[in-house]
């Protein structure tokens, strides 16, 4: 007994932090005598979750990273995790319980395709002749892309490479050389084909232009963090900093597998500070958090972890959350039962047997957690294809890419684009839209009505001016939910026709139209 006390009393004692959650109502980040704290507020050190007594006043462990609080709804706080406590200043801004918001995922940001060609790109054997390399990779996108059809590939490499190529004749070049002459341009210093800064930074200003109350991104931020130098990774991150720190609106940031940095590098060691997560830590906080927007309470996850039984500091799981974020994610959930739970996260715990990669092995795992809790909503990225898949009382929603396939195929071969989604009434409706293009569609889920549609119509970059919908001869009445997302409502489904009409105008009298399938 009295060596166990022994051995108790020698343990270092763990530290205790303390601050004040309170509300900064001159937004100058200085406490004044008459600025009230705030009670009810989550702050958590990664693993345990407390709640701001009366005067705005908390008490927690100290965090292995961070100390950090979930941000309510009707505030801003810009400083919402530090190293070790203190306190939080809160800003009072509008917000409504309605929203638009935008979900990007596996943006790939990278400044040169050199980059591409040394990280990302697959190397053959040594034995394996060019010719024959490219042969199975034109075989392959065809495949994958274009349902074996090598003839469409080829066309849409084509018509990608027709503004950029100065020699023979196009027409005259076949399947192979075709790929080759596609591949030799988009590597070719100072190509535009193969600017793939500018490439994604023209994405996330036509989703800024669409003014999103804020983005979420679902993960994969930089190129391949995995494969990368160090030097590399964190040029990668500084540049996606760059580009977001930009955007004016709030972006959620999830941490996907390609930001564990150094696993497949072995000039990349486990002992650099920039190894492993730390890169995104010094960017944007804990790998995961809360906020709340509305009625809406949003937890982003990070189901990456080192494998608990390998030696090899390098040996990562994607599939599994640490423990810390498993009784982080419970307290988190369980505190916010009254509202909808939207789980962000990069990859997905579902498996689309529509996804041409993978199998369901490669699903992330939830611990249960959607069941225990009745989380309604995850949105995740990861696979590069769109999927909505209701399943057991959780819709799944995935994202395709920002960047196609890392920017380097054509987006008619791998379409680029990212989700537009509305809150409303306790439910996300959302329709995925191609960078560029517009988009006319009906928003999943429909409405439960046989009388009533949602659709989302949005032009490249902006609203439309004018809409009109048709059923038939008949002029529906529209419901605006914000500038893109619609309520369509008929007197029933009379008409003998089977689609809706839209008719859409800009402000300089040009007009699009489609029809809209509705069986």
């Amino acid at each position: 007994m009295l060596c166990l006390i022994l051995s108790l009393v020698s343990q270092p004692a763990l530290a205790v932090v303390e601050g004040v959650v309170y509300v900064d109502e001159d937004a100058d980040g200085v406490r004044d005598a008459d600025e009230p704290g705030r009670a009810g507020i989550l702050v958590s050190n990664g693993r345990d979750v407390v709640t701001t007594d009366e005067s705005g006043h908390y008490r927690i462990l100290e965090g292995k990273d961070f100390v950090y609080i979930t941000r309510p709804s009707g505030f801003i706080c810009n400083e919402w995790y530090r190293r070790d406590g203190g306190d939080f200043a809160l800003v009072r801004v509008p917000q409504a319980d309605e929203f638009f918001f935008v979900q990007v995922s596996d943006a790939h940001v990278y400044q040169r395709i050199d980059d591409f060609e040394q990280y990302s790109s697959p190397k053959p054997p040594w034995w394996m002749p060019q010719l024959a390399v490219d042969w199975l990779t034109l075989r392959f996108l065809a495949s994958t892309y274009t349902d074996g059809d090598t003839d469409v590939l080829v066309a849409r490499l084509r018509d990608a490479l027709s503004p950029y190529y100065e020699g023979d004749d196009l027409e005259d070049l076949w399947d192979i050389s075709l790929y080759r002459a596609y591949r030799a341009e988009f590597i070719r210093p100072g190509s535009p084909l193969g600017n793939v800064a500018e490439a994604a930074r023209t994405s996330l200003a036509e989703v800024a232009a669409l003014d999103p109350t804020f983005v979420v991104h679902t993960g994969d931020l930089i190129l391949e963090g995995n494969n990368g130098s160090a030097e590399a990774v964190e040029r990668w991150f500084d540049f996606y900093a760059g580009l977001v720190g930009a955007l004016p609106m709030p972006i959620y940031n999830t941490i996907g597998n390609n930001e564990i940095a150094g696993t497949r590098n072995a000039n990349f060691g486990a002992d650099d500070p920039r190894f492993g997560k730390r890169l995104f830590q010094r960017h944007f906080g804990p790998t995961w958090y809360s906020f709340d927007r509305g009625p809406f309470h949003f937890v982003a996850l990070d189901t990456h972890r080192r494998t608990p039984d390998s030696e090899d500091p390098k040996a990562w799981s994607f599939r599994h959350m640490e423990a810390d974020t498993q009784s982080w994610a419970e307290a988190d959930l369980a505190r916010h039962g009254d509202r909808v739970l939207v789980v962000l996260n990069h990859e997905p715990f579902h498996f689309d047997p529509s996804w041409p990669f993978g199998d369901e092995g490669q699903s992330a795992h939830d611990e249960g957690l959607f069941d225990r809790h009745e989380v309604p909503f995850v949105l995740t990225g990861h696979s590069h294809w769109n999927s909505f898949m209701p399943r057991n009382g959780t819709t799944h929603i995935t994202t395709g890419a920002l960047s196609g396939l890392r920017w380097v195929l054509p987006a008619s071969v791998h379409e680029r684009g990212y989700r537009l989604f509305y809150a409303r009434e306790r439910t996300l409706h959302s329709a995925w839209k191609r960078t560029g293009e517009i988009v006319i569609a009906l928003a999943e889920p429909g409405s439960p009505r046989d009388d009533e549609w949602i659709l989302v119509v949005a032009d490249e970059s902006g609203p439309f001016e004018e809409i009109e919908v048709t059923l038939g001869a008949e002029v529906l009445a529209l419901e605006r939910w914000g500038d893109y997302f619609i309520r369509v409502q008929g007197a029933g489904r009379m008409s003998h026709s089977r689609s809706l009409n839209v008719r859409a105008s800009r402000s300089d009298g040009t007009r699009v139209e489609q029809a809209l399938d509705i069986d």
